[in-house]
């Protein structure tokens, strides 16, 4: 079970690097500049802990949630989610963990279901990004299984 959970922290650690480096071309790139979901986090902070701005933070907030939280949880769940590969097996995270955050933390952070107050644009550039996430974290799970 230790090495379960150690491969998750790890899959989920990179899978977040992943979507972060992302994040970091796509906004650099100018594409949906007004889109961006670590500004989103830092605000969200502000309300919810009345924290003063600091995207740093937020940075630390979203790693520690891809690692700990989702990292541990794909490591829990991995057995039981549908898929002969843990690659397939990750997309399905994806998608699972994409509807979590539409219906928690967007509506939480005050942006709506779905993410919907900020244009149709955020649920869809979301959802790419958490397929991208349980691919890269189901593939680096399979991986490092053959490693640990």
């Amino acid at each position: 079970m230790g090495n379960r959970l150690v491969r998750g922290m790890m899959a989920g650690f990179v899978a977040t690097l992943v979507i972060s480096m992302i994040l970091i071309l796509r906004l650099a790139a100018g594409i949906i500049p007004w889109y961006d979901p670590i500004e989103v986090m830092n605000l969200a902070a502000q309300d919810l802990l009345g924290t003063p701005d600091s995207r740093m933070l937020a940075w630390g907030i979203h790693f520690a949630v891809g690692t700990l939280i989702w990292g541990v949880l794909f490591a829990l769940l991995v057995p039981y989610l549908p898929g002969r590969t843990p690659t397939r097996r990750g997309l399905e995270f994806g998608v699972a963990s994409w509807l979590v955050v539409m219906v928690t933390v967007f509506p939480l952070a005050g942006s709506g279901l779905f993410g919907l107050g900020l244009g149709l644009v955020a649920p869809l550039s979301m959802l790419l990004a958490h397929v991208v996430f349980g691919a890269v974290i189901g593939a680096v799970y399979g991986w490092a299984k053959g490693v640990l």
